[in-house]
């Protein structure tokens, strides 16, 4: 019979006991969370694989029905219906995830109460809870409680891998049809721009090569802007592939906050200036700073999307070729010109010529600038060069500093941009303490650091450079 002053304590460790066992259990949201999950993964792979080839279909009929199945996933209605059980699995797995968490925490609380009544059941004992057996059976019940506790850890771990494991594929499957949908939605605003100005057929025809956005070299494929190489005419009609090369810039070249923020370096050449030229305005980073800084500028680009991405931002941007453009205007006219990332599109012909123009057009002391890839670096040539299918020839600073010193310009000078960071280039060796190396370790020391340092000097320098003079 147990002792009545130790009744208590008994029960208190047997409620603790049972409270803990039942801690261990799943728990009902739990399971409900997660059948729940895997019932959205089964909806989404449903949504997914919609109208796909049937296993037993012939390859033929197959590769008919894959194609179909992939136009039909850019439909407007499937993808809000594929984007809300993505959504929904998300979220569902989220819930699930917050259910482990809190049922590991209840378990947390019943270790902590079971271990608590364990002590208390010890400290009312009297001399048989100091016997030797008393303490086997005390520190049997904590060996238990252990083990159960890594059993149950060890099951929450797993969940959280699989959890994790699930979430990264559909992180990634939301990034690609976000990707497809973005594509998809340019490609239908393309199109419809393109059949709305065939209807009207009123979009003037200029003259000579192709210079920003997407422009071809003489004698070479066409860029996919669709514009003829040199010498020819810029198409008036609209170029439907046009949206191709905004959504390559908006993925590569950098969001418009950081171009922003690079820009913002040439304004002080511009200050006080007037009528400024923006050759290859692009998205219409520059002419957003040059408006709020009051300086009237204006933007001209051959690709149709970023002209209207510039004029839907109520900026200055119309589709033309550069020379056609200067040659229209009277001659020291403008306040300044700058060309960011666009002389590399250019043949060298058509780029001697631009130079020699913006030369004649530009009111004396006004700026010129054109900035480009420093294919110098060879980090820089391997990685922002090359990566640009519109690319024609990679400019050495010195060569395009001279291009711009012989068309008339008395002053140009070289401005080196965006350094590589410290920790991407190749580290040297340091010694911490000269009385512990002898004189072949050190000779080996600085043959290696000498060879860093002139790799460093080829490899890693600078991303890009502009050429800045004066009229």
């Amino acid at each position: 019979m147990m002792d009545p002053e130790r009744e208590p304590a008994g029960r208190r460790y047997a409620a603790a006991l049972t409270a803990l066992d039942e801690a261990a259990e799943p728990s009902a949201t739990v399971t409900a969370s997660a059948a729940a999950a895997a019932a959205d993964l089964v909806r989404l792979n449903d949504v997914w694989h919609q109208n796909g080839p049937a296993p037993g279909d012939h390859a033929a009929a197959g590769r008919l029905k894959r194609i179909a199945a992939e136009i039909g996933r850019l439909l407007p209605w499937r993808r809000r219906r594929l984007n809300g059980a993505m959504i929904a699995a998300i979220q569902r797995n989220t819930e699930t995830t917050r259910a482990l968490i809190d049922a590991t925490q209840h378990f947390h609380s019943h270790v902590v109460w079971y271990a608590q009544t364990v002590l208390a059941v010890t400290a009312t004992g009297r001399a048989g809870a100091s016997t030797p057996e008393g303490v086997e059976a005390l520190q049997r019940a904590l060996t238990a409680t252990s083990t159960e506790w890594l059993v149950h850890w060890e099951s929450l771990t797993a969940r959280e891998q699989r959890y994790d494991a699930r979430m990264a594929a559909l992180t990634k499957a939301y990034e690609n049809v976000i990707e497809i949908a973005s594509l998809a939605q340019q490609n239908a605003a393309s199109v419809k721009r393109a059949v709305d100005a065939l209807a009207s057929s009123n979009r003037p025809t200029t003259t000579s090569a192709p210079v920003a956005g997407m422009a071809p070299a003489a004698g070479t494929a066409s860029a996919p802007s669709a514009v003829p190489a040199m010498p020819g005419a810029l198409s008036s009609a609209p170029d439907t592939n046009a949206f191709k090369y905004l959504v390559f810039e908006d993925r590569y070249r950098g969001s418009r906050e950081d171009i922003r923020r690079r820009l913002a370096d040439y304004l002080p050449l511009f200050e006080g200036a007037s009528d400024v030229l923006d050759i290859g305005c692009g998205r219409g980073e520059l002419l957003d700073l040059f408006r709020e800084q009051g300086i009237s500028a204006r933007g001209i680009d051959i690709n149709d999307e970023m002209v209207e991405t510039c004029r839907s931002r109520g900026l200055t941007a119309e589709r033309a070729d550069a020379l056609s453009f200067l040659a229209a205007q009277p001659d020291a006219s403008l306040g300044g010109l700058i060309a960011i990332q666009v002389v590399e599109h250019l043949d060298a012909q058509y780029l001697m010529r631009l130079t020699e123009s913006a030369y004649h057009k530009l009111k004396p002391g006004a700026t010129l600038v054109f900035e480009t890839v420093n294919t110098a670096c060879w980090a820089a040539f391997f990685d922002s060069y090359i990566r640009d299918f519109t690319h024609v020839h990679p400019l050495h600073p010195d060569t395009l500093r001279y291009l711009v010193q012989a068309s008339g310009f008395s002053s140009a000078d070289l401005r080196f941009l965006s350094p590589i960071a410290d920790h991407d280039k190749l580290p040297v060796v340091k010694i911490l303490d000269e009385r512990d190396v002898n004189p072949t370790v050190r000779e080996l020391v600085e043959a290696v650091n000498g060879h860093a340092s002139r790799l460093n000097s080829q490899l890693f320098t600078y991303r890009d450079y502009a050429v800045i003079a004066k009229r």
